[in-house]
């Protein structure tokens, strides 16, 4: 799994759930940059940060890391 297809599949599952890079850096207590970051797959996020994502998206971890 690339950082760049993790972070399309964290930008899908955002927009899905009609939030702003901004509204879900608020929810999950991370900066919009770094939302931003991730989702241009310039790192892969901390696994933290990896799992406080995927329940605020209501997303399985191995929906976003499986190919």
């Amino acid at each position: 799994m690339t950082s760049k297809k993790l972070g399309e599949r964290l930008k899908k599952a955002r927009e899905e759930k009609r939030l702003t890079q901004r509204e879900l850096a608020i929810k999950v207590g991370l900066s919009d940059k770094s939302i931003s970051i991730y989702e241009k797959g310039k790192v892969y996020p901390p696994i933290r940060n990896l799992l406080i994502l995927s329940r605020e998206l209501d997303v399985s971890i191995s929906d976003l890391l499986t190919d």
